[in-house]
């Protein structure tokens, strides 16, 4: 923990802002240039198949407006520290807490600026970024109304010639079954993990509160489109052969989601109809019966 009053030189401590497993970050005031900055302290815990370097490493060749700029990285015996941009807002699990759940249009907007973001990290030459980390705490609304991801602390490279990860870690609830398994995550882990924090905002259930299961989302707030529900379903399927295959794939069905919801009112409308007819048919065929029964006791 940074106890200096004064870290670097430079940095002014004014608050701890967030803390995981194996760091805190830090709200930091640059006296020099009278700027905010996030310092992200790293403690240097051994840590079977964790490269504590991996987060500095990623952050230093991202250049996209919805993720933190990494500015320097510091080094001491115990700790590696990250300084970066600090971005001001709201955390989407802080947003649940003050709302419950949030409204389908906004949530869409949402993953569409999310997929955007994943279509940037999982296109970088020469290795795609897989993120892995997705979750209602790693992503800002900023005071702007725009989506930020943040915290790259499991995220690693996407490499063709290797079999599985390294290390198998990640968010409980989640993340994709994939990160606890023998092979290697790829872009479909990280939309696994969309789907299930599109699943939390809409519903306000989260994946560690019973049922402990991604259920189809109507059946928690029947106000929600079937279109929304298909997407979040295709998205959190085990098998990622059944999942969106990328993110331009689920990007183009929610910009379609009306088409979608079309596709769906029709064959809810089709599905009326045919038990309607057969309900015809039924009465139908009881009359003819009956008329029947009338006819052959009046000859007899």
């Amino acid at each position: 923990m940074i106890k200096k009053e004064l870290f670097d030189g430079r940095y002014e401590i004014l608050k701890v802002i967030g803390t995981g497993g194996m760091s805190t970050v830090y709200l930091a005031k640059n006296i020099k240039l009278d700027t905010l900055w996030a310092i992200k302290e790293i403690n240097k815990v051994p840590s079977v198949g964790i490269d504590l370097f991996v987060e500095p490493n990623i952050l230093k060749k991202l250049n996209h407006p919805a993720l933190p700029r990494i500015f320097d990285i510091i080094e001491d015996k115990n700790s590696i520290y990250i300084i970066e941009d600090y971005i001001e807002g709201i955390t989407l699990d802080k947003k649940l807490l003050r709302c419950g759940r949030i409204p389908e249009r906004i949530v869409i907007s949402w993953a569409i600026e999310i997929c955007k973001v994943l279509i940037y990290l999982h296109n970088l030459k020469p290795n795609p970024i897989i993120y892995r980390d997705m979750k209602p705490s790693n992503i800002i609304l900023t005071s702007e109304g725009k989506i930020k991801l943040v915290d790259f602390g499991i995220a690693r490279e996407y490499k063709t010639n290797v079999e599985n990860d390294t290390a198998y870690i990640g968010t409980r609830g989640y993340a994709a079954p994939e990160q606890y398994g023998s092979a290697q995550t790829d872009v479909r882990t990280d939309i696994y993990s969309l789907g299930v924090t599109l699943y939390h905002l809409l519903t306000g259930k989260s994946p560690n509160e019973p049922p402990f299961t991604i259920k189809p989302i109507t059946e928690l707030n029947e106000n929600l489109s079937k279109g929304i529900e298909y997407i979040v379903a295709k998205c959190t399927e085990i098998d990622p052969e059944q999942r969106y295959q990328s993110a331009q794939e689920l990007i183009e069905d929610l910009i379609n989601l009306d088409k979608i919801n079309l596709y769906y009112n029709k064959r809810l409308v089709i599905k009326k109809l045919k038990i309607a007819l057969m309900i015809f048919l039924l009465l139908f065929f009881t009359y003819v019966t009956y008329i029947g029964i009338i006819e052959i006791k009046r000859f007899l």
